[in-house]
């Protein structure tokens, strides 16, 4: 049986990375491609011809319904999930005019995407009509339910995109664990130094004063660089003219946000 060969088109590398992973693990699937913009997704998509594309919306240089309309054009069409933080009917109607087989708002789950994956590429789904597109929506209604570590991941990469944190710098993959960690052991805030640092030393082969000191580094450099408007609106403080929050303070307040989201208790 012949493997479902995907593509990845998303500006948030770190996402990418952990998607790319996850497919790997996968004895169905298997990763052809990741591009990091639209002019690379559509050349991708011409040069691999994935049988399935994994595409974001808002990427730069060309957004995904540009890449949307350019796949449109090629003689051999891949089915696309769309993922979006958005759900403006007006996009979702450009969408299924433009053929997009599925969407998903970002947080998603990654077990439910790969399960979408196999059923349309094994035809067990119908396709949407032209009046009708296939959704599917973060849902925490069935009671408190606690994320995977997979979820966590993807949701704090989103974050950190949003914030504008650079994800080539070292102290972006320490940064991400402990507010993971921290989400599900609420116990380790009372002394990050010693509960905390630690562990994250260990999993990266450093020392605790070496993650403490990227950690900083990198949300000196979101809070001063990132998109202050929504950081602003995260922590409610103006960050041009407050100083950004101790290491502590800015991964209690991620963390806080996600467990509350997540229902985690």
């Amino acid at each position: 049986m012949s493997k479902i060969r995907i593509a990845i088109a998303d500006n948030n590398r770190e996402l990418c990375s952990t998607l790319s992973e996850l497919i790997e693990i996968q004895e169905d699937m298997e990763l052809v491609g990741v591009a990091y913009d639209g002019i690379e997704a559509t050349q991708l998509v011409e040069q691999v011809k994935p049988d399935v594309l994994i595409l974001d919306i808002t990427m730069p240089y060309l957004d995904g319904i540009g890449v949307m309309e350019r796949i449109g054009e090629m003689e051999r069409k891949p089915m696309v999930i769309v993922l979006t933080a958005f759900e403006q009917d007006s996009m979702i109607q450009r969408l299924i005019a433009l053929g997009a087989t599925y969407y998903m708002v970002k947080p998603f789950d990654a077990k439910t995407l790969f399960a979408r994956i196999r059923q349309f590429a094994n035809g067990n789904a119908a396709h949407p009509s032209s009046s009708r597109i296939q959704e599917e929506r973060p849902s925490y209604s069935n009671g408190p339910r606690e994320k995977s570590v997979t979820e966590l991941e993807l949701e704090v990469s989103r974050l950190f995109h949003e914030m504008g944190i650079p994800a080539h710098f070292r102290g972006y993959s320490y940064l991400r664990d402990a507010i993971i960690i921290s989400t599900k052991e609420v116990e380790v805030l009372g002394n990050i130094t010693k509960n905390l640092y630690p562990r994250i030393a260990e999993k990266y082969n450093s020392t605790p004063s070496g993650v403490e000191s990227a950690i900083r580094h990198t949300i000196e450099i979101g809070w001063e660089r990132g998109n202050s408007e929504f950081i602003e609106e995260f922590f409610g403080v103006d960050s041009q003219k407050g100083r950004f929050p101790t290491t502590a303070a800015f991964i209690a307040k991620v963390a806080d946000k996600l467990r509350l989201e997540s229902k985690i208790s």
